[in-house]
């Protein structure tokens, strides 16, 4: 009597090797793309200089990205997602609760005015993706969480009772506008220098 054959078990080992592989494809095209686009701006570069640098064929750019436009906006996703962990960082480091807030703020400014990513972020991304979509993708990185803390030192009695999410706004744009003008100025370290110490005393006037 023929015995009925048992099912194969399903397994990942090709699925895995798979999702490795295009884990190493699509950060090869990330950091040229990165690269590239920091050196020479969105339009200075084509899509075949990016290809060509990450050893990719352009279907595969199109597959992973959805062309040179969606590419740019993962780069930005990219750099914004680093400059969140920056500021966390910072935020660790500090000793007191209006410290944290102002130690956040510092960060957001150094890392913005960072050679790696003023390009980036200050000059390409609103022209590149319209002002209204960059202004998404920093709200989606750091409204949220900022909306939360400043909820939470109003709650402390460290800040003053304020409508929270007017003060969010008011912060982040003042904070975002500071790392614009800072990035125009000849001597930019200077200009970050007192963008941080102005946004710092407009905090500290918040204090309750």
């Amino acid at each position: 009597m023929a015995t009925a054959q048992q099912p194969k078990q399903p397994t990942t080992k090709k699925s895995n090797k798979q999702d490795a592989r295009s884990r190493r494809t699509t950060g090869r095209i990330l950091a040229e793309a990165r690269r590239l686009f920091s050196e020479h701006g969105f339009a200075g570069v084509s899509a075949e200089q990016i290809v060509a640098a990450a050893g990719v064929t352009r279907g595969a750019l199109y597959h992973h990205f959805d062309g040179k436009k969606g590419l740019f906006r993962a780069v930005l996703e990219q750099v914004q997602a680093e400059i969140k962990q920056r500021v966390k960082a910072a935020v660790a480091r500090a000793q007191d609760p209006m410290g944290m807030l102002i130690a956040a703020n510092n960060e957001f400014l150094t890392a913005c005015l960072d050679h790696g990513a003023r390009r980036i972020l200050l000059t390409e991304a609103p022209a590149v993706l319209g002002w209204e979509d960059w202004r998404a993708v920093d709200e989606y990185h750091f409204l949220g969480d900022f909306r939360a803390f400043l909820g939470q030192l109003m709650e402390k009695g460290v800040l003053r009772p304020l409508p929270v999410d007017a003060l969010a706004h008011v912060i982040s744009g003042a904070a975002n506008e500071a790392a614009f003008w800072a990035a125009r100025e000849d001597d930019a370290e200077a200009a970050l220098a007192q963008a941080q110490w102005t946004m710092a005393e407009l905090i500290r006037s918040l204090s309750a």
